[in-house]
């Protein structure tokens, strides 16, 4: 687990060890001149100081700039940290800080209320400061005070039990007090001035069992053999209509499944135009491809290899990324049905520079046997849309920007739905696809991403087969 989180990183871990050493020595001098138990104080601001490392700066992998978004997300189920490795992983971030305070200052409550205003200070600093590819979460707030309550109260405990000298229980109450009044005070001003709270009922990475882990890895099986090696495997919940998914840690790279269908798999192996080992080699593939129909040949021969039931008629489309192809190509497979519906099985090969497999998403979702006959037409559909949107953000110069029609499921039976896209005569104006039935003609709510089919962007160059 910690190898995954910390892969790539080998300049925040030399930069963090330097500031936690740099810091920890300071803490050592003042602990000697001021409190003479220098070896306490060092081991809490080391401790203090890996805290705001790793919650601050450690790079997560997510969007950059997460931070500044001023969202806090509030989890209503107040027991689920207790059973993922994120939560545990917060309890033992702010243990130490508990456990060194309270056996450096030798006095408990103003290192409780230190603990509490710490961790509610990291999380504002997420969710207010741009740069910061983190957010704020309530139940980081939970578990870190737990581990900092924790390991205060232990610490306490041995010092009593080894009757050791130390502060009575209610020494500093007044002044800490006054001093937790006045933090909470700032806290609540902020928090009501720039947060945005979003309640949820899941946020963190939960354990898998044995299900999740054979599942991951039968999929990584099957695109890639065993050339990969599964590092961890974390269940992330779905919010909203946002499905639950697998997040798969790889010695190189990584990938997310669709859970419990485990029917879409995503994974990236490369994010630049710096080609690595870390992608997927051909066997056999000696030549770099050099256009369009080069690349083809690569992805069809790993396609035939890995999904050859996905390539039954469908049809390819190859798209050039990077304005100098930088990137590779990414070779597209969509099939539609006999009255043009899109499927939902979907396979995009991304092959780099090199001729490797930098990126591949797949859908194995089978074909829909009986879909509802499509009444409705395009004009008819985006006609329906726009009059929807219109109507729910009021603005006018909208206009349709593309319509596909598609196989969508929902509550379980398969409907034939067209979906558009729109623009506005304002850029600056934003709207999600809308969806129309194509039997009864009424626009439905979107999709979720578990039943939502990305069309083809319409770019790139359809490419024949020959053999």
């Amino acid at each position: 687990m910690f190898t995954a989180v910390f892969q790539g990183k080998a300049s925040f871990i030399v930069f963090a060890s330097a500031a936690v050493l740099i810091l920890a020595a300071v803490g050592y001098v003042l602990g000697r001149r001021y409190v003479g138990r220098p070896w306490a104080v060092t081991a809490f601001a080391g401790a203090v100081t890996a805290e705001l490392a790793l919650t601050l700066f450690l790079p997560s992998g997510g969007p950059a700039g997460s931070g500044g978004t001023g969202v806090c997300v509030i989890n209503r189920n107040f027991a689920e940290p207790f059973g993922t490795e994120q939560g545990l992983l917060n309890v033992l971030l702010f243990l130490p800080i508990g456990f060194f305070g309270v056996m450096a200052f030798r006095t408990l409550l103003p290192v409780l209320a230190g603990s509490v205003l710490l961790t509610i200070a990291t999380e504002l600093l997420q969710t207010l400061v741009p740069g910061i590819s983190r957010g704020c979460d309530s139940s980081d707030v939970e578990m870190n005070t737990l581990g900092g309550v924790a390991g205060a109260l232990i610490a306490w405990a041995i010092l009593h039990f080894a009757r050791r000298r130390m502060n009575a229980v209610k020494a500093h109450a007044g002044r800490t007090a006054v001093g937790a009044g006045i933090g909470l005070g700032c806290a609540a001003v902020v928090w009501l001035a720039w947060v945005t709270p979003t309640a949820v009922d899941a946020t963190s990475l939960q354990f898998t069992g044995s299900r999740e882990k054979a599942a991951a890895a039968k999929a990584i099986r099957q695109a890639f053999g065993d050339h990969y090696s599964i590092a961890n495997v974390q269940l992330q919940s779905g919010t909203q209509d946002v499905p639950d998914s697998l997040l798969i840690a790889l010695d190189h790279g990584s990938a997310q499944l669709s859970w419990p269908d485990a029917t879409q798999l995503n994974a990236t192996f490369e994010d630049s135009s710096v080609t690595t080992q870390d992608s997927f080699p051909l066997p056999g593939t000696h030549k770099k491809p050099a256009n369009d129909h080069d690349a083809l040949t690569l992805a069809r021969r790993y396609a035939q290899q890995h999904y050859p039931s996905e390539l039954r008629d469908a049809e390819p489309q190859v798209t050039a990324v990077g304005e100098k192809t930088e990137l590779g190509w990414i070779v597209s497979w969509r099939r539609r049905s006999a009255a043009g519906v899109l499927m939902p099985m979907r396979l995009d090969v991304q092959v780099n520079t090199a001729g490797r497999i930098s990126q591949i998403l797949v859908n194995t979702t089978p074909d829909p046997t009986s879909l509802p006959e499509a009444t409705v037409g395009k004009k008819a559909a985006q006609k329906t849309a726009l009059e929807h949107v219109e109507r729910l953000k009021g603005a006018s110069g909208i206009h349709a920007a593309d319509s596909e029609l598609l196989a969508v499921q929902r509550d379980g039976r398969w409907r034939s739905q067209w979906i558009t896209t729109f623009a506005a005569d304002d850029p600056a104006l934003q709207f999600e696809s809308v969806y129309v039935d194509a039997t009864t003609g009424k626009a439905v709510q979107r999709a979720n991403q578990a039943q939502e089919i990305e069309p083809p962007s319409g770019e790139g160059e359809t490419v024949t087969e020959t053999n």
